[in-house]
């Protein structure tokens, strides 16, 4: 039993260090590298601390108040888990739904450097090509305003890069106003409406950010597939773990 607890203690310890790692090498602050590294923080701490805390949590639980409170936390972070575990299920499926032959493609925007893309964009550009060759009858929508440090919109910049690719610019129509995913999808339906368009999407972003994406284009009327980017694995850890918090919040809040 020793052995064992000692064990898990040690797994706790190493898996919390590799997580830890993998938020902190995106080099990036978001909400999801800083919840993901506060988590897992406490998990280590909790690991090292184990014999301490559960003697705590002993006489914690031999008062009446705090043995319901003790219940309370432990079933909410049951719910916790379950939560989470169902919704990276989900997004998983999401980025599994392969889009409809010829479906209009909508790229989502995503940072650009300067005039360059970012190397998330790169990917989702290089996504809508592989596609765009393979279905030479669908059309094709970029996504994205110009945000701040920007010197061209996020929209122009994948119209840039994929007209140098090959792809007719007759195929391509420019969204360059929207500022995030509601507005990419909002603003990309009036296109399909306004120029008689397949009402059928292919999504083209990250394949955490489809589940998302899909929710967003039902609520619009729009069925719609996955063409789900490469994402660099030094960034899954940080994104996944923001979308998994964005996910959470459109479905409660309903936008």
């Amino acid at each position: 039993m020793k052995v064992a607890k000692i064990s898990l203690r040690l797994l706790l310890m190493v898996l919390s260090c590799m997580m830890i790692y993998w938020y902190v090498i995106s080099r990036l602050v978001t909400i999801g590298s800083v919840a993901g590294t506060l988590f897992f923080t406490w998990v280590g701490v909790n690991s090292i601390l184990w014999d301490k805390i559960a003697a705590l949590v002993q006489k914690i639980k031999k008062h009446r108040v705090g043995n319901i409170l003790y219940r309370i936390l432990c079933v909410l972070a049951a719910l916790m888990f379950v939560w989470i575990v169902v919704i990276l299920g989900a997004m998983a499926y999401f980025a599994g739904r392969p889009a409809d032959e010829n479906a209009t493609v909508v790229v989502l925007g995503c940072q650009v450097r300067g005039t360059s893309p970012s190397l998330m964009l790169r990917k989702r550009i290089d996504a809508a090509y592989e596609y765009l060759v393979s279905h030479p009858d669908a059309p094709c929508i970029v996504s994205g305003g110009q945000g701040s440090g920007e010197m061209i919109s996020e929209a122009q910049c994948m119209y840039d890069n994929l007209v140098s690719m090959g792809i007719a610019k007759e195929r391509i129509y420019r969204e360059d106003r929207s500022t995030n995913t509601s507005e990419n999808l909002r603003f990309s339906a009036d296109i399909i409406q306004k120029n008689g368009l397949n009402p059928q999407m292919a999504i083209v972003t990250d394949g955490f950010h489809e589940m998302r994406a899909a929710i967003l284009a039902g609520r619009l009327g729009y069925e719609c597939g996955a063409v789900p980017a490469r994402t660099p694995t030094y960034l899954s850890a940080n994104f996944t773990t923001r979308e998994v918090l964005a996910v959470t919040a459109s479905l409660l809040l309903n936008r």
